[in-house]
């Protein structure tokens, strides 16, 4: 309630121009907008805060034809929520959150946009949830300071680019939980940034897998990456202080971890059945501690270490069994995302 004033449910049909009733008097903080079924042909504008927009039902789609350039833009808002939207055919971006916190964009499905699907500027404490993406340029992008937003259960796949994204060294403390990403052009995560977390995502059948590029303390954590084209997890060199931990990277065709970075600690994790080096510490590593990991059927060599000062502790190696390679099990692997549900 603000004041005397209840809030309100009201219903809006693909005929309402969205925008002008959100500046409105007709609207207020709190408020629900239920966007009835049919074919929105609009950009919505929202200026007000913890304006609350759902859909009615799944036949609610905001189509802007190749000419409109986003469907939804969120600037300088707190707790707006998009619940349950079909977005296609946006010439820039589905949803463009700047300078926006507290914003909860969940259950949208979002394809055919030419550049991203949701995309951060400037913004925190966003929970990006449950939205399928598909056929973009980047799935979930943010940048340009970005901080401390959820990223949980969403779907990115075969976009031009990256599934996920933070760009810049200023994005820090995110999140990325349960994401799935695959076949995409690019990557499949690349953060920038310190202190992010990735944790029990997938990545599958993208051009490089999980990249850490610039910045320092992410956190790395149950994922699984397999059939990556390239780099699968790859450390830059000058980033400090990694930690990756129980991940699965299995079936891949390049290196299965390769760290250039310094300081880092890689435990538990199990890298099988690639076709390069199970895990290589380059002539940029040095500090790094290698502890309880298993390594199978790598080739040519499960760990090749050729850095400075970093320290491999129990650590199981198995070669492959005899006339057997990588490719003799990786061929009867089951697609695990195609199964997958949300």
């Amino acid at each position: 309630m603000k004041g005397s004033v209840l809030m309100a449910v009201i219903n809006v049909t693909p005929f309402t121009d969205i925008t002008a009733l959100i500046a409105s008097d007709n609207v207020n903080e709190g408020d629900v907008l239920l966007l009835e079924e049919g074919i929105y042909f609009q950009t919505v504008n929202i200026s007000k805060n913890n304006i609350r927009i759902a859909a009615k039902g799944p036949g609610v789609i905001f189509d802007g034809k190749s000419i409109l350039l986003v469907a939804f833009t969120l600037s300088d808002v707190v707790g707006v929520a998009i619940d349950g939207v079909n977005i296609r055919h946006y010439r820039v971006d589905g949803i463009f959150i700047e300078y926006g916190s507290g914003n909860r964009i969940i259950n949208n499905i979002i394809n055919n946009v030419q550049n991203n699907g949701i995309f951060l500027l400037r913004s925190s404490g966003n929970l990006i949830w449950k939205n399928e993406i598909c056929r973009c340029s980047n799935g979930v992008f943010l940048t340009l300071g970005s901080t401390s937003n959820w990223v949980i259960g969403n779907i990115a796949k075969e976009c031009d680019d990256n599934g996920f994204e933070t760009e810049i060294v200023l994005d820090s403390n995110n999140a990325f939980i349960s994401n799935v990403s695959m076949r995409n052009v690019s990557d499949g995560y690349e953060l920038f940034g310190s202190n992010n977390l990735l944790f029990n995502n997938l990545s599958m059948d993208n051009a490089f897998g999980i990249i850490f590029d610039q910045g320092r303390d992410s956190l790395a954590i149950g994922n699984v990456s397999k059939s990556i084209k390239f780099g699968t997890h790859f450390i830059t060199n000058g980033y400090i202080n990694h930690f990756a931990g129980e991940n699965s990277i299995e079936c891949n065709r390049r290196k299965g971890i390769e760290i250039l970075g310094q300081l880092g600690m890689f435990i538990n994790n199990q890298i099988s059945n690639n076709t390069d080096i199970g895990m290589e510490l380059t002539d940029t590593s040095e500090g790094n501690l290698i502890i309880n990991n298993k390594l199978v059927c790598n080739i040519p060599e499960n760990i090749v270490n050729n850095g400075t000062d970093n320290n491999l502790v129990n650590n199981i190696e198995e070669p492959c069994e005899p006339c057997e390679t990588p490719n003799d099990v990786c061929d009867n692997c089951p697609d695990k995302a195609d199964n997958l549900a949300f």
